[in-house]
C-alpha cells in the first residue's frame, strides 16, 4: 500500500512537471535584435516593394489588387504569454484597382510557432471594397473569432517578413475571399518571436 501511495505521488509530480514544461514551451515573447522585450513594441509593415496584395477567390480567381498596404501598431498588455497582442493604429491601402477604405484597423495577436517565427491572427479588422462590378461597396471583415493571416518570419538582424494568406468575408456576395501578399517589417529592425 505504501508503495502504491509513493507511486501515485511520483506520477502526480511527473504530471505537474510535464504541464509546467509544456506551458513554458508555448509562451510567446517578441525580441528585437535578439533581445527579448518586456515592454511595448511599435511596429510597421509595408507591402514588399514591387509586389501586390491580391484579392482572389479561394480557388485562385483574381478579383483585384493593391500595390500598397501599410500596417502600423504597437503591442500592449502582457508582453510574454501564450500570445502577444497589439492594437493596430493604421491599416492603409494604396494603388488599388478598385478603392479600398479601412473602417476599423482592428488588433492582432502573435503566437510563437518555431525558431524566431510566429503565427499572426487579426481581430476586428474591417474595410470597404468599392468593387466597380457591384456598384455598392462590399464590407469585408475578418472572422469574429479571429483570422489567421499568415506567418511572421523573424530575424535577429535586418527586416522580418509577414507572408499574408488570409480568408476574409465580404458579405453574402463574396463570403470567402483570399488576401495574399508579402509584407516587409520596416520597423523595428531585427524583429523575432521566441518561446
Amino acid at each position: 500500500m505504501k508503495h502504491l501511495k509513493m507511486l501515485g505521488l511520483s506520477l502526480v509530480a511527473v504530471a505537474i512537471a510535464v504541464m509546467t514544461a509544456a506551458s513554458a514551451a508555448s509562451a510567446t515573447t517578441l525580441e528585437v535584435g535578439g533581445v527579448a522585450q518586456n515592454k511595448s513594441v511599435s511596429f510597421a509593415w509595408t507591402l514588399k516593394s514591387g509586389t501586390s496584395m491580391t484579392f482572389q477567390t479561394t480557388t485562385g480567381e483574381p478579383w483585384g489588387t493593391c500595390t500598397g498596404l501599410e500596417i502600423k501598431g504597437a503591442t500592449e498588455g502582457t508582453f510574454t504569454g501564450s500570445t502577444v497582442s497589439g492594437k493596430l493604429s493604421s491599416f492603409a491601402w494604396s494603388g488599388c484597382l478598385d478603392k479600398v477604405e479601412t473602417i476599423k484597423p482592428g488588433r492582432l495577436q502573435i503566437a510563437w510557432s518555431s525558431g524566431t517565427n510566429g503565427t499572426v491572427t487579426l481581430f476586428e479588422t474591417e474595410f470597404k471594397w468599392y468593387l466597380e462590378a457591384f456598384g455598392e461597396p462590399l464590407t469585408c471583415k475578418v472572422s469574429p473569432s479571429g483570422t489567421d493571416i499568415g506567418l511572421l518570419t523573424g530575424v535577429k538582424e535586418g527586416q522580418a517578413t509577414v507572408d499574408m494568406n488570409a480568408v476574409i468575408s465580404c458579405g453574402l456576395i463574396l463570403p470567402s475571399m483570399r488576401l495574399a501578399g508579402s509584407l516587409t517589417v520596416t520597423s523595428p529592425s531585427g524583429l523575432g518571436v521566441v518561446s
